[in-house]
This record gives C-alpha cells, sequence and structure tokens, in this order.
C-alpha cells in the first residue's frame, strides 16, 4: 500500500494523523472522502465492483504495485478500462488505478487527461451551450448496492446558471456534495431511476435561494442525465440569481453552522479567491472566511436574525487569499427557512478604507484626547505660573485659565484671581512701577512683540515677591485679543543678582591695585585669554594664539624659567588638579619680577580637561618680606642667649610663641601665655609710673597694630627694672615686627638687654686715656663674646667671640711649634683655668710684622663672669717669644 505520506507528498498535502478524515477538497476537489487506516488511505464510499458490473465504484486502498487498485475476481478488465478511461494496458487482473474521473496516479507522477466520455456528450450538449433553455447534465454515483449517492457536473449551460446562482466554470466537474447540502441530493432521488433504467421524470426542486424549480429529466448515457430546468411561476421564489455587479453571496444557517451556497464574482475579486476555491473554503463552513476574532458577533447576528425573522446589518473582517483581511459591511435580508435551515441573500460592501479612515479618526480623536490631558496635567504642574487673559473689544478683561502654581504664588483662590483680574490687571504691582508695565504691555500689544520684564509683587502681610514675566499678544477675529502670561518667582534670583553685583564690586576694588594676572586657556584651540591688573589700576586684555608654543619664545619670559612654565601648562591638562609654579618675568619694562601661577583644571562631562583657569600673582615683594622674617626669627634665636629675656608674640592670634629669660625671675616677672598679659606683665615690672605709662602706650597691642599699619616695624626703650638680687639695672627693651608669610599674623620679637656697660665704658675710657692699648675687650666668660672699646671697636665685628679672633689671629701666623702652642694657652677654658690660681694671665704674641704683642687678661672687677682684655705692642728691639 502506498503511505499516508505518500500521497500527501504527492498532493503537497500535510501529513494526517491516524484516523482523520481527508475531504476531497483537500486533494483535487473531486475526489471522494479519504480517510487515513494504519498509514494507507482508504476511499470509503467506493466498495470494489461487483459482478453484475455495476460500475459505481472501486475499492480505496492503494497498493504498493504502482498505485492500483486490487480488483473483484469477477470484474473484467474491459469494463474497468471503459469506466476509468484508461487502455487495458494499465489496468491489471490484480490492480487498478484509484477511481478519480479525471486523474490517474502513475508511478509517483499525477497528471490530467480528458474524460474519455466527455467526447460522446458533445452531441446532447452543443445544441445546449447558447440556448436560454436551462440545461445541465449531471452522472450518476451509486454505491456497490446501486443506490445514488452523489452527483458529478457535466454541464450546466449559462440559462441553467443563472437560474441556479452558480457559475458554469466553476461547477463544472464537481459533486453536488460540493456544492450543496444533503437535502439537495434527497429532492434529486427521482434522476436515480431515470440513469440506469432508460425512463424520463419530472419533479419539483427547489434552489438554495429558496425559488421552486420542474426538473424534466432523461437518459443520456448509462448513468448520465440531462435535465430541463423549468421554474414554476408564482412559486415562492423571492429573487433570481445573484447579481454580478455586487460582492453577494447565499448563506445557510443551520444547526451545524454557516455555509455559503454561492457568490458572485464581485465578491471573488473582493477576496481574491476564485468561485471554485471560495465555495470550497465557504461550503463547508463560512468560518473559513472570516476573522478569528469576528466570528462570534457574526453568527450570533445572524442567529438573532433568523430568530427575529429580519435582516442582518454587520461589519465585520473577510479574509482574503493573500493572508490579509478586508472590512466588509454585511446586509442581508432572509430568501427562505426550511426544516431548521435559514437561507439569507446578502451584500458584502468594502467598507475597509473607511472603516480604517474612522479608526484613524478614531486613534487621531483618542490621541487628541489624551494631550489635551495631558497640556492639562502639565499647565497645572509647569513650575511657573500660568494664565491666559481676553481683552474684550470694550476694553475689559476677563480670565479664561490659571494654572493653580499662579494661584500659589499670589497666594489667592481661582475664583479671587479671576476677580481681582478682571477688576484690575495691574493691583499688586507698586504704585512707582504699575503705570510703567501697563504702558509697556500697550506697546508690546501693538507692535507685536513679546514683553520680558522683571517686576514686584506686593502680597499681604507686607510680604513681596519679584516675578518674571513673559507676555505675548494674539489678536482674534471678532477684535478682542489673547493675552498668554507665564511668570516665574525669582526672588532668590534677584538677591543672587543683587549679591552678585556687590561680589562684582568688591573683587573689581580688591584687584584695583594689585599685579595680577588671570589666565583663561582653552587647550582644544591653545587659545589664551589674558587680562593683567596693574598697580596703578589699570587693566589690560589681550588674546594669545597658540598659547603653549608662544611661552617658550616670550621675551616678558625669564630665559631660565619659558620651559617650567610650559611644563607647568602641560602637567595641568595631562595632570588634572591644582597645579603651581614660580617664573620671572617682566611685564612693564620695570625688571625681572617674581610671579606665581596657579592653574585649576575644568572637565567636561567624558573627564577631559576642556578649559584651564589661572591666576599669577606679583610674589617679589612678598618673597623678600618672607626673607625678612626668616632672618629675623634666625637672628632673635642667635641673640636670645646673649639678651636678659626675649619673647615672641603673635598679635593677631594673641599668644606668646617663644620666652626666654636669663633668670627664673625674670621669667616669670615678664611673660605670661597671651600676648596681651605678657605685654601688660613687662610693664608691671617697671618701677616707675611714668616709665611705664610710655612703655603702655608705645607697646600695647593697638599701639603696635597701628604702627605697623603705617610702616613703623622697630621699637626701642631704655628704662630701669628689677633683676631680682641685684637690684635694678639699667636695660633697653627692643621690638621688631613683621607678617609671618606662612599664617599672615602679625608676629613681634622682644629683646631685653642690659645696659650697664655704660658704667663700665666710662671706667674703662679712664684707663684707656692713661695707658696706650692696641686693644680694649671684655669677653663673658660663659659664652665668650666679645665686645671692644676705644679705637679699635669699629673693627671688631658685632658678633665676634674669643674663639673667631683667636683664629683670626692664628690666620695671620705661618704653621709653627710656636703657633700650636699658643692656640692652646690662648683657648678661654685654658685661660679659665689659670686665672682661677693668678689674679690675671699674661702671654707676649708674636707679632706678624713689627714687635710682638702684649696680652693680659683679668677678671673685671665689680662684673662676675666678665673678662678684661687688653693688648698693646712691645718697643721695638724685643725679640719675639722662644718657640
Amino acid at each position: 500500500m502506498y503511505s499516508a505520506a505518500a500521497i500527501c507528498r504527492s498532493t503537497h498535502l500535510p501529513i494526517p494523523q491516524e484516523g482523520r478524515i481527508i475531504t476531497s477538497d483537500d486533494v483535487f476537489g473531486h475526489l471522494p472522502d479519504i480517510r487515513c487506516i494504519n498509514g494507507g488511505i482508504d476511499a470509503a464510499p467506493a466498495p470494489p465492483l461487483d459482478g453484475a458490473g455495476q460500475c459505481a465504484g472501486l475499492p480505496g486502498v492503494l497498493s504498493e504495485a504502482g498505485g492500483r487498485l486490487p480488483l473483484h475476481p469477477k470484474t473484467r478488465r474491459s469494463r474497468a478500462a471503459r469506466y476509468f478511461g484508461l487502455p487495458d494496458k494499465e489496468i491489471s487482473s490484480g490492480a487498478v488505478v484509484m477511481r478519480w474521473p479525471a486523474i490517474y496516479n502513475k508511478g509517483s507522477k499525477i497528471r490530467e487527461e480528458a474524460h474519455p466520455v466527455a467526447k460522446h456528450l458533445d452531441k446532447f450538449t452543443q445544441p445546449f451551450r447558447d440556448s436560454p433553455i436551462p440545461f445541465a447534465l449531471a452522472e450518476i454515483l451509486t454505491n456497490g448496492s446501486g443506490e445514488m449517492v452523489d452527483l458529478v457536473c457535466r454541464f450546466l449551460n449559462p440559462a441553467a446558471a443563472a437560474l441556479l446562482g452558480l457559475s458554469p466554470e466553476e461547477v463544472q466537474g464537481r459533486r453536488l456534495s460540493q456544492l450543496g447540502s444533503e437535502r439537495a441530493l434527497e429532492q434529486l432521488a427521482p434522476m436515480q431511476a431515470v440513469a440506469f433504467s432508460g425512463s424520463s421524470a419530472s419533479f419539483p426542486y427547489v434552489t438554495a435561494g429558496g425559488q421552486t424549480l420542474t426538473v424534466t429529466c432523461y437518459q443520456v448515457m448509462y448513468g448520465t442525465v440531462a435535465c430541463l430546468l423549468d421554474p414554476r411561476s408564482g412559486a415562492g421564489a423571492q429573487s433570481g440569481a445573484l447579481p454580478e455587479l455586487l460582492p453577494g453571496a447565499d448563506l445557510e444557517l443551520n444547526r451545524e453552522g454557516l455555509r455559503c451556497l454561492a457568490c458572485s464574482r464581485q465578491l471573488c475579486q473582493l477576496t481574491q479567491w476564485s468561485r471554485r476555491a471560495l465555495l470550497d473554503r465557504g461550503g463547508r463552513a463560512f468560518s473559513a472566511l472570516v476573522a478569528p476574532a469576528d466570528w462570534p458577533a457574526l453568527l450570533q447576528k445572524l442567529l438573532d436574525a433568523a430568530r427575529e425573522k429580519r435582516g442582518v446589518d454587520h461589519d465585520f473582517r473577510l479574509l482574503r487569499r493573500d493572508g490579509g483581511a478586508v472590512w466588509v459591511n454585511l446586509r442581508a435580508e432572509i430568501l427562505s427557512t426550511r426544516q431548521g435551515a435559514t437561507v439569507f441573500r446578502g451584500v458584502f460592501l468594502d467598507i475597509d478604507r473607511l472603516r480604517r479612515e474612522g479608526q484613524d479618526l478614531q486613534a487621531a480623536l483618542s490621541r487628541r484626547e489624551t494631550a489635551l490631558r495631558d497640556a492639562e496635567t502639565l499647565l497645572d504642574r509647569m513650575p511657573v505660573g500660568l494664565c491666559l487673559l481676553r481683552r474684550r473689544p470694550d476694553g475689559g478683561v476677563e480670565l479664561l485659565r490659571a494654572n493653580q502654581v499662579l494661584s500659589r504664588l499670589l497666594g489667592l483662590s481661582p475664583a479671587a484671581l479671576a476677580r481681582r483680574l478682571a477688576e484690575d490687571p495691574g493691583s499688586g504691582l507698586p504704585t512707582g512701577e504699575r503705570e510703567e508695565l501697563l504702558a509697556a504691555a500697550v506697546r508690546s500689544r501693538e507692535c507685536g512683540l513679546p514683553l520680558r520684564r522683571a517686576c514686584r509683587v506686593c502680597l499681604g502681610g507686607g510680604r513681596e515677591l519679584c516675578l518674571s514675566l513673559h507676555m505675548s499678544w494674539v489678536e482674534q477675529p471678532d477684535g478682542s485679543w489673547l493675552a498668554y502670561i507665564a511668570c516665574a518667582d525669582i526672588s532668590q534670583e534677584a538677591a543672587a543678582q543683587a549679591e552678585h553685583q556687590i561680589r562684582s564690586r568688591m573683587y573689581d576694588l580688591l584687584l584695583e591695585h594689585t599685579s595680577l594676572l588671570t589666565l583663561d586657556y582653552d587647550p582644544a584651540r591653545d587659545l589664551a585669554q589674558i587680562q593683567r591688573h596693574s598697580t596703578s589700576g589699570r587693566r589690560t586684555s589681550r588674546t594669545v594664539s597658540g598659547y603653549l608654543k608662544s611661552l617658550l619664545t616670550a621675551s616678558y619670559l625669564h630665559p631660565e624659567d619659558r620651559r617650567r612654565l610650559a611644563g607647568a601648562v602641560r602637567r595641568a591638562i595631562t595632570h588634572p588638579g591644582t597645579v603651581s609654579c614660580t617664573y620671572r618675568a617682566d611685564y612693564e619694562d620695570t625688571g625681572w619680577r617674581r610671579y606665581q601661577v596657579s592653574w585649576m583644571s575644568l572637565f567636561d562631562e567624558a573627564g577631559n580637561v576642556y578649559r584651564l583657569l589661572g591666576k599669577a600673582e606679583d610674589v617679589t615683594g612678598r618673597r623678600a618680606a618672607a626673607e625678612h622674617f626668616r632672618q629675623l626669627a634666625a637672628r632673635h634665636r642667635r641673640q636670645a642667649r646673649a639678651c636678659l629675656a626675649s619673647a615672641r608674640l603673635d598679635l593677631t592670634a594673641g599668644q606668646t610663641l617663644d620666652a626666654k629669660a636669663a633668670s627664673r625671675h625674670l621669667l616669670r616677672t615678664l611673660f605670661d601665655r597671651t600676648a596681651g598679659a605678657c605685654l601688660q606683665q613687662m610693664a608691671s615690672a617697671l618701677p616707675e609710673a611714668e616709665e611705664r605709662a610710655r612703655f603702655q602706650a608705645l607697646f600695647s597691642p593697638d599701639a603696635l597694630s597701628d604702627a605697623f599699619a603705617e610702616g613703623v616695624f622697630q621699637f626701642s626703650m631704655d628704662h630701669w627694672i628689677s633683676t631680682g638680687k641685684g637690684g635694678p639695672s639699667w636695660v633697653r627693651i627692643e621690638a621688631e615686627m613683621a607678617e609671618n608669610p606662612d599664617t599672615l599674623h602679625l608676629e613681634v620679637f622682644f629683646q631685653l638687654w642690659d645696659r650697664s656697660f655704660r658704667r663700665l665704658q666710662s671706667t674703662l675710657l679712664d684707663t684707656l686715656t692713661r695707658q696706650d692699648y692696641e686693644l680694649v675687650l671684655t669677653a663673658d666668660a660663659r659664652s665668650g663674646a666679645c665686645r671692644a672699646y676705644g679705637p679699635s671697636a669699629g673693627r671688631l665685628p658685632e658678633n665676634a667671640t674669643c674663639r673667631s679672633l683667636a683664629a683670626w689671629y692664628f690666620q695671620q701666623l705661618p704653621p709653627s711649634h710656636q703657633r700650636t702652642a699658643l692656640r692652646k694657652a690662648l683657648s678661654l677654658e685654658a685661660v679659665l683655668s689659670q686665672l682661677e690660681a693668678v689674679p690675671s694671665v699674661e702671654l707676649v704674641l708674636p707679632a706678624p710684622e713689627g714687635a710682638p704683642y702684649h696680652l693680659r687678661c683679668s677678671p673685671l672687677e665689680g662684673m662676675p663672669g666678665v673678662l678684661l682684655v687688653t693688648c698693646r705692642r712691645l718697643p721695638a728691639g724685643t725679640p719675639s717669644p722662644a718657640p
């Protein structure tokens, strides 16, 4: 047997499942119904030929041998050949091709050949081809028992086709079961006796459209009947054939569903189906031609119309051959109702374009309504106050629309706001600005230009708002004007702008007399905008193209600093952050001055440097002041040991930074933790009231700050002070002020010097007048600090010590053993050691040139810890000391 898959492949059908019925429409449109049995094909209605020679059908199980069917043992090969129209050689004694009237299967190739009976029927059909007499030829199909099971239309002339509402081309060679219901076959039962007996008969027949015909039939060949159709006058026919100019169809509604009985050519064009294909699909179930979503509603409409005996007017989508759907309007009337079936004749009007346009309009309307709602929502949720005013031709003003933000800004309800604007649109404006703003609004309307203005609005309770007003006028055909107004609260922006103006003026004052450069550099274009502020208050601006390259050859930059400045700019671009460096430049032809430049990088959204902002400040004076402060602090630390007391005070912070004294008594008496208390105690240590008042007037914190502001940095005062055990001493207090470059605080350095040596100086001067000394000096026994007197005092350095004087002397002598011995003898430690045993130490020192020197060291009477050193040249001829 041929498998079901083989048959389906040859006919381009899906492979059927076990037990599924494959109708004739699925195969070739005119085959008997086939049932899948165990993978084979069974033409169930066609039993094998019997021995009596009834050629009504053959068994329908295909064999593997060439697609042939087994014959009944008593069936003659010639009768089977005549039935199928095949040569005898195509039919074996054991198999025959399945009974397909016009198609047979030879091997795996399917081909179509003309039925051999057709040429014998031409002599019967030729006279009726163009005849107005309705004429038809039908072949009777029976089962093995001789009972009629179906009819095949062999011929139908145009007159009969018009009477039946069918097309000759579409029904030619088709079975009645494919065109009508089983009840139609029952009405044609008398044709069975005529086809096989040679007699004639006449009987009534009701068409699908409800028209009653008289059918007169007679035999033309064995199993073939000729029919003459005659419509009965006065019968219940409601209409004739379907009009071909309209897309119409006859639909039968019964318990099994809805099926199409007939259709017009226009309906075929509308659906792009041929009439035969349309009837094949709609003849079984009209739902195959209706969109699944629209089928329930259509069926319910037809059921309601059949029950209520009325027409149908319904829109649905009709499926087309290309898979698309077209909207149609079905308008159907009932043709007939019999035996539970209702036949409708309907017209399918193409409303696809109107329907789609309607849907587009509906969608557009829906979008417009949505946009209107969104606009209303946006209007109320905008962070600015919006309103629409109408100025009538008579000059009156009315409020058409205002959002909630405007009501909240003005602190009024919508009704109060509308009433206030209608009465006086300028209410709430200050008196001085009201007339000006209203006049500006009139000029804006007359010129057709929008109005932009910042105005103040007075609210209740003394509150005031600053609003940004934007107004636009639109003229209307009736002579009125619409004013679209938007206002926002800019009170904070106005305050910020005022603050910005104040700060801008303050910055101008700060930069008025400064030597400063501001730079704005664009790395992408290598373009710099430079603005220079001079100490004279003059500003100059210039734009430098190719700035980075120009730094290497700029004449106003010091040659040694050009590459360093260009490198700093590159680092600021490649290593974002704040880059600072110093360089020397001469911008005003006043000589080289030192500048300190700082760059700050600005970044874009991608994290790249797109701008550099720089500031170059003249720090020449600042660096000099910093160097001076450093030297002052170093000198203060060095001299702290030689003076009675020293202190470093921070007047800005009010703190004592450092304090030292020669004794604990002085430390407790003079100094405290805070600068003010320290100065107060220093003043209290003075024994005389007049001196205390003079000290406070000169060294109070306010007096020192005022003096520094006036450019006075150094002060001194001589006075008596109690040093503890030895009674009051004549001292000098010295103070020097400077600004700390790191903290920018004002600091003052105090030193208290013992001035009692004046009395010693008078005694020494008396001695010097009596004796001729080359050198007279005093030396501190602890520190070795020396002070010279007499003519040699000007040649001795201020910070000279015993060690430095000895080193200078021995540099004048040539190297010798004597110089080595003298170096040990002249050390301060050796002299002090000898003075413990003897009252004085005397030495003869060789001179680099001339007579030797006589050096004498002894303690100074009345001055403990102080040595008196005298040196005089011996008479000429005195021999130098032996080595």
